[in-house]
């Protein structure tokens, strides 16, 4: 079985276009919901069903 040759590092390059490493404004969001969401269901709902279950 042959495997394709690398491509060089300078040929790889080509594809790859970034300009910052910084997060976007909208994960951070994204991020935030999720964990506020995290929190949400686990008072709502986690901790009374524990409560329950133990």
């Amino acid at each position: 079985m042959n495997h394709a040759p690398e491509p060089s590092a300078q040929e790889e390059r080509q594809y790859h276009t970034y300009v910052t490493h910084r997060i976007p404004w909208y994960v951070r969001i994204m991020w935030a919901a999720f964990w506020i969401g995290m929190l949400w269901y686990l008072i709502k709902y986690a901790v009374p069903m524990a409560r329950n279950y133990f």
